[in-house]
């Protein structure tokens, strides 16, 4: 496609660009109007048209030609100005910030003038795909805003509502537009530029309109250096793991046309090797719906991941749901195209401990229903549409430059790690498949300085000849090896889930404790703050949100000891993704199934018994009530094997099979998963 974004659209909705020129000079002059004014709101409008203006000339100038043109470090500084306010460094007296904001006006005005100032700033990523027609309608926005003020003064009810309108007005034209870029294949700004651009030129970089970082630099210089034979090697293995996927789903990839694509800025080498083998070898076109950048904004972003309570309502919910809906049915075809997703996690980058601020917007407890059925709904839209009967995915991970000075070494090292022996590793770990299966709980203890102790029910074998309670998981989905996993039974599972420092979903928790009671979490603490309350509120919010409980969704024991020996030799277990630490150790997961919507989906291991572990007490809801069945939340919680005093399987009779002890799988069979770790 080689037409702007705003043409791409203009098919569906009304081009408002007509009006583009004059709401530009509608904001030039709001721009004289505030002009070395010290009142409060002069200078919000002020710093708001500066930026405005900053986009406008970047969407003007903006082409290829502008890209050769000038010079790598040019460019690098205009790519730094685009972005400047997100910086840390800047953010802290930016109105995108609601502590500066709320200092500046005040909680209620403070909080809405800082939503108003973030829609200013996602508009960097318009500039250089000529959207136009989005521009429109934030510069519309922007000059409705200050005439209310202007004429109103601070008048919070109207300016309140000017915001809430445009949410309304423009919801079911972003939702068109955000589905068509993420499944239609006839969106191909990026795709496009991933298979032609000159990759040896770095300025290719600063064609997104992303955050250009040192890191993403450095990652595109380090991948410049490796030779084409190894980068498709490591492809091939990506592509025929993904392409397992759907044989071991017994799912058929040749009733699907397109595949999507996920990658981190400066991992074009990569992405360009996976999309010529996807679409050479298995005939699927690729699409690429955006490119990630580093986590450059992250307090920015943990700021407002509440911010929508500010028109949050039972009104609005509806309104969005039956937006939602529509728009569904109406790509339907598109959507049911997508064989699934393959995803690059990149990893390196220090762990953030985010600043809790009461100037941020948070949800009421009705709000937080309403959260729950937005994301309950839209979960369930999707999967009636983008099928997980029928579709795949796969990740794989891949570390940063800012890992450390030793970041060539590890490269190798995750790549050494990514192509283990996919059948050698089954073979091992159908080992302790064969002794769990004999189980009906597990016991799981932790040593030194872990308190864990628990006991993981698990169901009953009719037909042990035929059937198996775990997954026997090689490289196929989750690249690396391995794993073996279950549902276990929430009837039965209970005891206390500990661990002294880990990071999950990006946040830092130091002695988290998670008490189970029949496979649900009774109660919960850890010791990042002071007080108790702030110690609960922080996990609600960061690890079961929206829910006040979680029931336990799987349990397995992970086996890649090279992995684990890796992050200890390199010191980088606190920066490794949960893709690579779940394979490190046992591993808990809260929240839904692994088998979630496709709970009636046979799966079979390659022994060829059936795996009839594929529902709990949680699950099995969806067959009177599926809103209640899901809960749209698994996170994995690992235990490290150095903190493991034992995983035992316990038979119905009591008698016991020892699997990891002190640390070491004594496992009969598991005995070469040993000589990975350093000798103590």
């Amino acid at each position: 496609m080689s037409k702007d974004l705003n043409d791409y659209f203009s098919n569906k909705y009304h081009n408002p660009c007509e009006s583009y020129e004059d709401l530009v000079e509608c904001c030039k002059k709001v721009k004289i109007f505030t002009a070395e004014k010290e009142e409060k709101w002069h200078k919000f409008f002020f710093s708001s048209s500066v930026m405005i203006e900053k986009l406008l000339q970047e969407e003007r100038q903006w082409n290829e030609k502008h890209l050769q043109e000038r010079s790598f470090e040019y460019l690098k500084d205009e790519n730094k100005e685009l972005h400047i306010e997100k910086l840390p460094e800047n953010y802290k007296t930016s109105f995108a910030n609601p502590e500066y904001s709320v200092k500046i006006f005040g909680k209620k005005f403070g909080q809405l003038n800082s939503l108003f100032y973030t829609y200013l700033l996602s508009l960097t990523g318009n500039c250089h795909q000529h959207y136009k027609t989005q521009m429109t309608k934030f510069l519309g926005l922007y000059c409705e805003y200050f005439m209310v003020w202007f004429q109103e003064g601070a008048n919070y009810e109207k300016l309140y509502e000017t915001i809430k309108s445009y949410n309304f007005k423009y919801l079911r034209e972003g939702l068109d537009r955000d589905f068509r870029k993420r499944f239609s294949p006839d969106y191909d700004f990026y795709v496009k530029w991933v298979k032609n651009a000159d990759l040896t030129d770095l300025r290719y970089l600063f064609y997104y309109g992303n955050y250009v970082s040192d890191n993403e630099i450095m990652t595109a210089e380090f991948l410049n250096t490796l030779p084409q034979e190894k980068i498709d090697k490591v492809m091939h293995q990506t592509a025929k793991a993904y392409i397992m996927g759907f044989a071991e789903g017994n799912k058929d990839y040749t009733k699907k046309k397109t595949a999507i694509l996920y990658f981190r800025l400066g991992m074009e080498r990569l992405a360009r090797s996976l999309i010529l083998e996807l679409e050479n070898k298995y005939g699927l076109k690729v699409m690429i719906s955006g490119v990630m950048s580093g986590k450059y904004d992250q307090q920015y972003q943990y700021d407002h991941r509440f911010s929508n309570a500010l028109y949050l309502d039972k009104e609005y919910t509806e309104y969005y749901l039956k937006e939602l809906e529509e728009c569904n049915e109406a790509l339907k075809e598109v959507i049911g195209e997508v064989s699934g997703g393959i995803y690059f996690d990149p990893f390196g980058e220090k762990p953030f401990t985010p600043k809790n601020k009461t100037s941020c917007m948070k949800y009421s407890e009705e709000q937080i229903q309403l959260n729950k059925q937005i994301r309950s709904t839209r979960s369930m839209l999707m999967s009636k549409y983008y099928k997980r009967s029928e579709t795949s995915f796969c990740i794989i991970g891949f570390p940063t430059p800012d890992i450390g000075k030793e970041f060539t070494e590890i490269f190798d090292k995750v790549i050494e790690i990514n192509m283990l022996d996919h059948e050698h590793w089954l073979k091992i770990q159908q080992c302790l498949i064969d002794a769990l299966d004999q189980a009906d709980r597990v016991l799981v203890k932790g040593r030194k300085k872990n308190k864990t102790d628990i006991i993981v029910k698990l169901p009953k074998l009719k037909n042990p000849k035929k059937q198996t309670n775990f997954a026997n998981c090689g490289a196929t989905v989750n690249i690396p090896v391995g794993e073996v996993f279950n549902t276990p039974q929430l009837k039965g599972t209970n005891g206390l889930l500990h661990i002294p420092r880990t990071f999950l979903n990006s946040f830092l928790f130091k002695d988290l404790e998670l008490f189970f009671t029949d496979g649900r979490i009774s109660s919960y603490n850890c010791k990042n703050y002071k007080t108790e309350e702030a110690n609960q509120k922080y996990i609600e919010e960061n690890l079961m949100f929206p829910h006040k409980s979680l029931p336990i969704g799987e349990f397995a024991i992970g086996t890649n000891t090279l992995a684990y020996s890796v992050a200890k030799k390199y010191k980088i277990m606190s920066v490794l993704p949960i893709l690579i630490i779940e394979k490190m150790g046992p591993h808990f997961a809260i929240g839904d199934t692994c088998y979630s919507r496709e709970e009636d989906t046979p799966v079979y291991n390659p022994d060829g018994k059936e795996i009839i572990s594929r529902d709990n007490e949680q699950s099995l809801q969806r067959k009177k009530d599926q809103m209640k069945a899901y809960l749209n939340v698994h996170t994995d919680i690992t235990l490290p094997y150095d903190e493991i005093g034992l995983i035992q399987a316990i038979k119905e009779n009591g008698d016991t099979i020892n699997i990891v002890k002190n640390g070491r799988f004594v496992l009969k069979g598991t005995e070469e998963l040993n000589t990975y770790f350093k000798a103590e």
